[in-house]
């Protein structure tokens, strides 16, 4: 099994947001420098009658320019902070490579970020379907009933979970889901899961009629054989490549 972001894919799109943001920047500087000559070399004469319109559109210009320099900016940013790698779902991808079951009609592919798809940690692409993956490090007392999350304080109260890896699990799946479609694969089958790395002593997880299978990271390949692997030929290899080379490019 191949245990593989795709790098490229996530580099020439931090590119190209790089270029927008170069793009966005000039147009605000442009904006800034006509506004700013409109009320400095004055066209008109104060007195003109329309000369509130006019000085009112050089201030906006400048404004509005503004705004713009600090919207590219933040594109800046984003391009120059998107992640190209995801620790723990390389560590997952690893763990799963332990299992001589997991050859090379399998692919992990992980730190999925695209247009009209978003952010996935991580999906298994094999003949059993697609498995999206939603990974936490998150230590402590947790307790999932359906589709709801509590965590247990220090003070032994059971309150709210911060985050709900179910929710984000079930938006994952179908945003790929919806993806495929779109891609003429809607005969894919896509399922989920919620992994937690740290380990057993570190993390406890009481659940009841979970909505997301959860598992840990030491028992998944366990959990996997009794329910992603529980039929191993849902769709045919050429799919499954067709499927890999989607989330890959």
């Amino acid at each position: 099994m191949e245990n593989i972001a795709p790098v490229r894919a996530l580099t020439r799109r931090s590119r190209q947001l790089l270029q927008i943001a170069f793009i966005i920047l000039a147009i605000g500087v442009l904006m800034v420098v006509v506004g700013a000559l409109l009320t400095t070399i004055l066209l008109i004469p104060r007195t003109h009658q329309l000369f509130g319109l006019y000085d009112f559109t050089g201030n906006a210009l400048i404004w509005l320019g503004a705004i713009v320099i600090l919207i590219s900016l933040g594109t800046f940013a984003r391009a120059l902070t998107r992640r190209k790698e995801n620790d723990l779902a390389y560590l997952t991808g690893d763990v799963l490579n332990e299992s001589a079951y997991f050859d090379g009609r399998y692919s992990f592919i992980r730190n999925i970020n695209r247009s009209g798809l978003g952010y996935i940690d991580a999906v298994l692409v094999g003949p059993p379907g697609a498995l999206v993956f939603r990974i936490l490090n998150s230590t402590g007392n947790y307790a999932n009933e359906v589709a709801n999350w509590l965590k247990q304080d220090k003070q032994g109260e059971w309150l709210p979970f911060t985050t709900n890896p179910t929710k984000e699990a079930v938006d994952d799946i179908q945003h790929l889901r919806d993806y495929l479609l779109k891609n003429r694969l809607e005969t894919v089958p896509v399922f989920g899961i919620i992994v937690f790395t740290a380990g057993a002593g570190a993390v406890q997880i009481a659940e009841k009629n979970p909505v997301v299978p959860i598992s840990h990271l030491h028992s998944l390949l366990q959990n996997l054989s009794e329910q992603y692997l529980a039929k191993q030929d849902r769709i045919p290899q050429e799919t499954v490549t067709a499927v890999r080379r989607l989330l890959l490019e």
